[in-house]
């Protein structure tokens, strides 16, 4: 059996984009639609690395409903897809991707909070959770995680910016309020590397 690190993208592979969301009145965390607004977080690469040399293998868990809000064409999200395994080293087999958009379907067991995407890179890389990580910056990665057995998560703390985003607080609250274990809260990525 093998270990496994999986990464959420938005917000921890790539840096996050907030756009503002007349109906709730404020900036919301969303995803990249084209590669131009596809940025790389330069200390993920460190970790990308740093979790190879601990004999981990990265994977990309990623919820994508954009495409299906037709937000985000098929070619676009290949296009940011291509440029993230290029910029990681990784295959493209090493992303697992729920396209699903809330009421969508009712037998979608991979957008997160379900632990579709995470049982299904198990049966791929023949993983054993139990010796594995996570890491996310919403309750409903580290929530998916656990469900699918991943015994060990990280959540990313995002601060809040005036004008630019609310952060990952109400997140955080709800890690508390649902009981969902978390290992380790961090305040940046590179903290990984003392943690493994």
């Amino acid at each position: 059996m093998n270990k496994a690190f999986f990464f959420d993208r938005d917000g921890i592979l790539n840096k996050g984009i907030y756009r503002y969301d007349e109906e709730h009145q404020k900036y919301l965390d969303a995803a990249p639609t084209s590669l131009k607004e596809f940025k790389i977080n330069e200390s993920a690469k460190k970790i990308i690395q740093h979790v190879k040399s601990k004999g981990f293998i990265p994977i990309i868990v990623t919820n994508q409903p954009d495409f299906l809000k037709r937000n985000l064409l098929l070619k676009d999200y290949e296009e940011i897809t291509s440029k993230l395994c290029k910029e990681f080293g990784l295959e493209r087999g090493q992303v697992f991707e729920c396209f699903h958009k809330k009421g969508f379907s009712l037998e979608c067991s991979c957008k997160k909070p379900k632990p579709g995407l995470f049982l299904m890179a198990k049966g791929v890389y023949e993983i054993d959770m139990k010796i594995s990580w996570v890491i996310g910056d919403s309750h409903h990665d580290i929530e998916a995680a656990n469900q699918a057995g991943v015994l060990n998560s990280i959540f990313l703390r995002i601060p809040k910016i005036k004008g630019k985003t609310e952060g990952n607080e109400e997140s955080e609250k709800k890690l508390l309020e649902k009981g969902i274990k978390v290992t380790h809260i961090i305040k940046n990525i590179s903290e990984v590397a003392d943690l493994i």
